[in-house]
């Protein structure tokens, strides 16, 4: 979570891959995934959640 790549982690605590660092500690900060990917594509052009408006209504 701090920038360090998964295949780094997994080496130094002696796994040949990253799927055992993934189930083990890949549960700790389920926002990560978000934020990590919010971050890296930022400048897609995606709206962000306050600019977005409903087309229903609560009537609808």
């Amino acid at each position: 979570m701090n920038g360090v790549p998964l295949a780094v982690v997994a080496a130094q605590l002696g796994h040949s891959d990253t799927r055992m660092v993934e189930k083990h500690y890949g549960h700790l900060a389920p926002s990560y995934v978000a934020d990590t990917v919010r971050a890296a594509f930022s400048n897609m052009g995606l709206v962000e959640k306050p600019n977005v408006v409903s087309l229903r209504t609560a009537a609808d």
